[in-house]
């Protein structure tokens, strides 16, 4: 017979836990809020193919629902190849013990796949500054150099209705960068 530990959940890294999809949902801390519809449907198609390949990562709230921090458009195609593949509805989530990890997790997973829209990459990098995080460890979780955050951190302060408009497509970045030295 052999000793067998317990495992602490609220400080070990990477627990796999299996969660209803309905308590699932995307967090705030994914970069990644938006996406192709067309892309989605794709994606749901191969799960119904081939299953889930890659887990998705979350960190529970304190209602014990799950914010899916990398694998959102997983989630998203899961939603729709569930009610095709219904034992698709049981998700495998790795669990982060904080949410310091979590964002680590988040941005390294989303810039190891599809490289981010420069608005998100925008947004994401923003969102870890207001949490006081420093340049070198922003640029170290995204994989990018400080002079890049630096410069895309320069653009986190325009009015939403400017980043939107980048996003869109109905600017350029170039003029972006310039409303950022430009009077108020």
């Amino acid at each position: 017979m052999t000793k067998q530990t317990k495992i602490n959940t609220e400080t070990a890294t990477g627990v796999i836990e299996y969660f209803q999809l309905a308590d699932l949902y995307l967090s705030d801390l994914n970069p990644r809020q938006e996406v192709s519809e067309d892309g989605i449907v794709l994606l749901a198609q191969s799960l119904v193919t081939c299953g889930l390949i890659q887990n998705l990562a979350g960190l529970r709230d304190e209602s014990g629902k799950v914010g899916i921090v990398a694998g959102g458009r997983r989630l998203r195609a899961l939603q729709i190849a569930a009610l095709e593949r219904t034992e698709l509805g049981l998700v495998p989530v790795r669990m982060a013990p904080n949410a310091q990890t979590a964002q680590e997790w988040a941005n390294a997973e989303n810039t190891a796949r599809t490289e981010l829209d420069p608005v998100d990459e925008v947004r994401a990098y923003g969102k870890m500054a207001a949490n006081n995080t420093p340049v070198a460890h922003i640029s170290r979780a995204f994989g990018v150099t400080e002079a890049h955050v630096r410069k895309r951190l320069a653009l986190a302060g325009l009015p939403v209705a400017v980043l939107d408009a980048l996003k869109a497509g109905e600017i350029s970045l170039g003029i972006a960068k310039a409303l950022t030295s430009s009077p108020a």
